[in-house]
């Protein structure tokens, strides 16, 4: 079974704040983006990207 859409993003939010500061946080983030991409959607990924501002650390955010 996989993991709820908010658990995943919950792991997003926790690791932002280390971006640039812990060694694997871009990893995990991608990563995370993936599963979320994988089980939820594209446009579930993109809008995490978009209410995580990550396109200021950093990744490019995709068309729609």
């Amino acid at each position: 079974m996989s993991e709820s859409l908010e658990s995943l993003r919950k792991k997003i939010e926790k690791e932002v704040p280390y971006v640039d500061v812990k060694p694997y946080s871009h990893n995990i983030i991608g990563l995370v983006l993936s599963m979320i991409e994988k089980d939820y959607g594209k446009a579930s990924a993109i809008q995490a990207m978009k209410d995580f501002e990550l396109d200021e650390l950093g990744w490019a955010i995709p068309e729609e």
